[in-house]
């Protein structure tokens, strides 16, 4: 029985010192300085693992040894041309929002890079959307989520090169596995993109339905996390913006394999193209996702362990056809060299971006908050007002050919008595242009899924053109083009009837709200009026010497 007592009281005690332990841990980890605790434990369990069974005399001859010219330079050349067009594609993510110009967008994707060198988790990424939204006027959580879109962005084109890389040399399984498990998360992530971009309202009415249980306040926090989001991918939605979007990630990620590659020389390795870009490829996934400051650790042991798993197998590229013997030592020296140009470019080129923005930032929160000029509002009264949100931009993307194309199919359903009406030639043409600049701005924000079939039919139609004229719609005389046009918008075919519709229904209403036609047609009812009533008047005259 004495036993029994003792052993529920020992039990008693453990169960309290492990809840104390947990506890301890728990309000460690919810600090500061349990964050980046919690990362320094990372990179030392993996430096732990490169260590175990390292020969050190083995990597000082690496070094000792290594032909740093002129491969070095060209490795840190073309890390920073990677750089230089992380921000474009930043700037593409952006352009409709805010005229950023690369040099800035740079500057921001390298602050996100030293930070995520100084602190673990990735927290970078924060400090990257924050300065996105100071540098630019757009809200954190819109900041945050282009951010969030360009690690989704990364990711599935580092997946691609992944794939077809492992297609002309064989990996191990644990590679494909792991590639496998990102490709699924990455995948997920895709469809949650595309449902938010491509259905904004079915995903707004999920969210609105999913959360009405929470109260007003999160139901309204909800709706405008979802509406962000919508925003944010708004570039999906225009098939050239996602071409650039994709081309320029894809280029990113070319010029990082380059950069792997332009290392292997250094270390008496032949520079394989392809085997540099799955080395890339693995390393970059490991630290996609939150680990230690600079990935200490967890880059140079991903990086050490896919180069030799991938060098002693032959594959299809020069540089790479005979397999490779690579010691632990050699391959751990490349991992290193690899990482630090990777951290010195970024860390140098963040803080001198952190420095030259801080002092900005600091004049301007002594001016309050400065406006980002955007563009001066077309109302005459108000000037050169400028906006503190940022407004797209309703002609972004109308060129002068653009411009002339949609006037001269809206001009087919604008009445012919102009001229009647005592507009000049000129003023037809300014109001044209703004009808048609009115109905591509209108036609261009329908949902995606309609605005590929509007493409299609517009397709149709221009060939349409081509083969009844053997001219484009510009050049075609006003008569002829009218009949053209009429045959699609008012001929047999039901497809084509309603696909004219649109651009009718926006012409018209566009061409009688426009300021001059209503005051033209204004003057024209007065004139009316006026003669109506001398009209009466002189009838009633005569009747009253009928009468007399």
């Amino acid at each position: 029985m004495t036993e029994s007592k003792t052993s529920d009281k020992e039990r008693r005690q453990d169960r309290g010192l492990v809840s104390q332990f947990l506890n301890a841990w728990k309000s460690l980890l919810a600090t500061r300085g349990g964050i980046v605790a919690l990362g320094f434990v990372v990179a030392i369990v993996f430096a732990v693992m490169i260590a175990k069974g390292l020969e050190w005399s083995q990597v000082a001859r690496a070094f000792t040894d290594a032909q740093w010219l002129p491969w070095l330079p060209l490795a840190v050349g073309t890390y920073i041309v990677g750089m230089l067009l992380r921000g474009l594609r930043l700037k593409l993510l952006v352009v409709d929002e805010s005229n950023l110009s690369v040099g800035t967008a740079s500057n921001i994707v390298a602050v996100g890079y030293v930070t995520n060198n100084i602190l673990p988790l990735r927290l970078g990424e924060f400090a990257r959307a924050g300065m996105l939204a100071e540098r630019t006027g757009l809200p954190y959580l819109l900041s945050l989520t282009i951010t969030f879109l360009e690690r989704l962005l990364d990711g599935l084109v580092i997946i691609f090169l992944f794939v077809v890389g492992s297609l002309l040399i064989p990996v191990s399984v644990e590679m494909r596995q792991y590639a496998g498990l990102a490709a699924i998360l990455f995948a997920v992530a895709i469809c949650v993109v595309g449902f938010i971009t491509l259905s904004p309202q079915s995903a707004m009415g999920l969210a609105s339905n999913m959360t009405a249980w929470l109260g007003r306040k999160w139901h309204h926090k909800a709706l405008g996390i979802v509406a962000q989001i919508n925003r944010g991918f708004a570039w999906l939605r225009d098939a050239k913006s996602a071409l650039l979007v994709l081309i320029s990630s894809f280029l990113v990620w070319v010029f990082e394999a380059l950069f792997f590659m332009f290392v292997l020389p250094c270390f008496g390795m032949p520079p394989g193209f392809i085997r540099s870009v799955v080395t890339m490829s693995v390393t970059n996934l490991s630290i996609l996702i939150p680990n230690s400051p600079g990935y200490v650790g967890v880059y140079d042991y991903a990086c050490q362990k896919a180069l030799l798993a991938i060098s002693a197998v032959p594959g299809l590229t020069p540089g790479t056809m005979i397999p490779l013997e690579v010691h632990p030592a050699t391959a751990f020296s490349y991992a290193v060299v690899v990482h630090f140009v990777f951290f010195a470019t970024v860390t140098v080129w963040g803080i001198f971006a952190i420095v030259r923005y801080s002092m900005e930032v600091g004049a301007a929160r002594a001016l309050t908050w400065e406006a980002k000029s955007i563009k001066n509002l077309p109302d005459e009264n108000l000037g050169s007002a400028s906006v503190i949100i940022s407004v797209p931009d309703v002609d972004a993307g109308i060129d002068k050919k653009l411009s002339e194309f949609w006037a001269a199919i809206c001009e087919c359903f604008l009445p012919d008595g102009e001229k009647e009406m005592g507009l000049t030639e000129e003023e037809r043409r300014e109001i044209h242009g703004e009808v048609g600049r009115f109905a591509f701005t209108q036609i261009n924000c329908i949902p995606f899924r309609y605005k590929v079939l509007f493409d299609v039919g517009l397709l149709g139609f221009k060939t349409y053109i081509f083969v009844c004229t053997g001219r484009f719609i510009c050049d075609v005389p006003l008569a002829k083009r009218r009949k053209l046009v009429e045959f699609w918008a008012f001929g047999p075919i039901a497809l084509t009837r309603k696909f004219m519709k649109l651009i009718r229904s926006l012409a018209i209403l566009s061409y009688y709200d426009h300021p001059r036609v209503q005051s033209r047609l204004d003057e024209i009812a007065a004139e009316e009026g006026d003669g109506d009533k001398g009209e009466l008047s002189s009838s009633s005259g005569s009747d009253e010497k009928v009468n007399a």
